[in-house]
């Protein structure tokens, strides 16, 4: 698929999922974050980040 086959698509692109990284100067406590964060989920043996 090229540029000119995605600008012509009759169905409307929709963005499903994305992800960011970065270093900070600090460690996070993700379960710790997770319990107070309604709807978060941390599972790292799945994703080694927070899902939100």
């Amino acid at each position: 698929m090229n540029i000119k086959d995605i600008c012509c698509m009759k169905s409307p692109i929709t963005i499903q999922n994305a992800v960011a990284s970065t270093t900070l100067a600090e460690d996070l406590d993700l379960p710790k974050i997770e319990a107070g964060l309604e709807g978060a989920e941390y599972n790292k043996t799945k994703f080694s980040g927070l899902v939100t």
